[in-house]
């Protein structure tokens, strides 16, 4: 599959009775995983990518890539309307030093990423949009889980969301039927556990930990939630919130922990004060790393979601046979 115009697809499309869904961010790390799903689910996907690289991840993924870049508008806001939109916008969670100052040019990125998308489905013929966000958008929560209801209480990290969701109920006023996608960490052969825990562990070097002791946080495999994304597509209730998290929190620490044993390696810990994280990464993501963020599933188990690996031991047998990959 190549780079499609709009003109080449749309007269594609006339005899191919697939529906079909776009999907932005469709070169990230959930983002390849959702279109592997909607593909096997027979959608015929058409992928947002910002270069050639991500371009050749969608097509291996399955989709028909389309270039351009949320941050600009352009010829591809022309073929965004299809029967599903999932929403991916990127956000720089593991990237530099994140500072006061960054975090309100991250909000403004986010609502300009929307902005252009939302305004060019608006008028269309979209049946649902995922639209995906971050459970961390919520604040600190404790130890014990909180339903979607529970007023937010944003962290500084938590408020490189809100504007951006303070804007959703306009567009679902307008129409736009849209559903609120939450997940929390999500975890898989890739992304920031293969960088800062899979690589070290195999290549026997230390994992790097702040404090003595992490969090506690709500994690789900990154299939799942693709899986959960799709799910919400066909049973989400526009104007809904739906955290995409598994049943059972765990410590955050405990992703190198169990990575080691079930991977017959040893753990070795370069352990520093909790308070160097805020020079290493930046005092808002060090206060976000450091806060318990736990999130109840009950309401996405309600429509009838099923996880293929609830707990985070299955998810990493997924993960040690996917090493290869």
């Amino acid at each position: 599959m190549g780079v499609r115009t709009f003109a080449q697809h749309t007269g594609h499309m006339s005899t191919d009775a697939r529906a079909t869904a776009f999907v932005t961010g469709a070169a990230g790390f959930i983002g390849t995983a959702l279109v592997k799903v909607l593909v096997a689910r027979h959608r015929r996907v058409f992928g947002l990518a910002e270069s050639a690289e991500g371009a050749e991840r969608v097509r291996r993924a399955g989709g028909v890539p389309v270039i351009g870049s949320l941050l600009e508008a352009g010829q591809w806001q022309d073929e965004a309307a299809h029967e599903w939109v999932f929403h991916l916008p990127p956000h720089p969670v593991w990237g530099p030093r994140v500072t006061g100052r960054r975090t309100t040019a991250i909000a403004d990125a986010r609502v300009s990423m929307d902005a252009h998308l939302l305004d060019a489905v608006a008028a269309g013929a979209t049946r649902r949009m995922v639209y995906v966000a971050d459970a961390g958008s919520y604040g600190a929560t404790g130890p014990r889980p909180v339903t979607e209801d529970t007023p937010a209480q944003p962290s500084p990290w938590g408020r490189c969301f809100t504007p951006a969701l303070d804007r959703l109920d306009g567009y679902g006023l307008a129409g736009l039927p849209i559903v609120t996608a939450l997940p929390g960490w999500v975890y898989g052969n890739g992304s920031w556990l293969r960088e800062r825990v899979i690589d070290p562990i195999m290549a026997g070097r230390r994992v790097l930990q702040f404090g003595k002791t992490g969090p506690w946080v709500s994690p789900i495999h990154v299939r799942d939630c693709a899986r959960a994304l799709v799910h919400l597509a066909e049973h989400g209730e526009p104007g809904g919130r739906y955290f995409v998290v598994n049943s059972d929190p765990i410590r955050l620490h405990e992703f190198a922990g169990t990575f080691a044993r079930l991977a017959n390696r040893p753990l070795r810990v370069w352990r520093m004060p909790a308070a160097a994280a805020r020079l290493m990464v930046g005092p808002v993501l060090a206060d976000y790393m450091r806060a318990d963020a736990v999130f109840s599933d009950l309401r996405l188990r309600g429509i009838a979601f099923r996880f293929r690996y609830p707990t985070l031991e299955q998810g990493f047998q997924q993960v040690l046979g996917a090493l290869g990959e």
